[in-house]
């Protein structure tokens, strides 16, 4: 994982979000390839493998790299929608995309400036300076509000759409896969058999008028 995409991540327990801190095994041209992330609030242990960051707490993840890939969908195709549906057009914004989705990681990134972080990615999805890849479970390890969007596929555990619900800021936008419910708060843009694509509403905040 390039070493500053290590900044955007944060511990997957419930508690007051902190900065992970880093303890490199082995660093190649600023690429951690082994190493381990603590939480300074509770001790939990996130630990870096052949540059991927393991978030999954040891919860076994479906192998579907034949079912993903057997959609025939074409790289560019699948960055050409993920950048439409997630409306991708802010330079040097982050976006998550997940599974299926992952497979256009790199397209994506080059085609819209923007950072991708690739969550249970298919085996042949490669890490860049703009490429992190991740596994997890039904958390994803990013700060409250602190993406433009994120897209997931159906190989996905319950949970996992309201921590993306979560991590996106207002405004932003979820992509899911049509069996997954939509997180409560979230409007619901477009749908049809297979995805919906919802926004997180803009935070209101009430003007007090000052009292005579």
């Amino acid at each position: 994982m390039f070493i500053e995409l290590i900044d955007l991540l944060r511990c997957t327990k419930p508690h007051d979000e902190t900065w992970l801190v880093a303890a490199f095994n082995t660093v190649s041209n600023r690429f951690v390839e082994e190493g381990k992330l603590g939480c300074p609030t509770c001790s939990a242990e996130y630990w870096i493998r052949d540059g991927v960051g393991d978030f999954s707490g040891g919860v076994s993840l479906p192998a579907c790299d034949a079912e993903r890939s057997a959609t025939g969908h074409s790289r560019e195709e699948l960055a050409t929608r993920a950048g439409a549906y997630l409306d991708a057009t802010e330079a040097g914004a982050t976006v998550v995309l997940g599974g299926l989705w992952a497979y256009a990681a790199e397209e994506l990134s080059a085609m819209s400036d923007v950072r991708v972080l690739a969550l249970n990615a298919p085996s042949d999805v490669k890490e860049s300076e703009r490429v992190g890849l991740l596994r997890v479970a039904s958390e994803i390890p990013l700060a409250t509000g602190s993406v433009l969007g994120v897209a997931l596929d159906a190989w996905f555990p319950e949970g996992i759409a309201e921590s993306a619900a979560r991590v996106v800021r207002p405004q932003g936008r979820v992509v899911g896969p049509a069996g997954l419910a939509v997180p409560a708060g979230l409007t619901v843009l477009a749908h049809d058999d297979k995805y919906w694509v919802a926004e997180k509403p803009l935070e209101v905040i009430p003007i007090r008028r000052a009292s005579r």
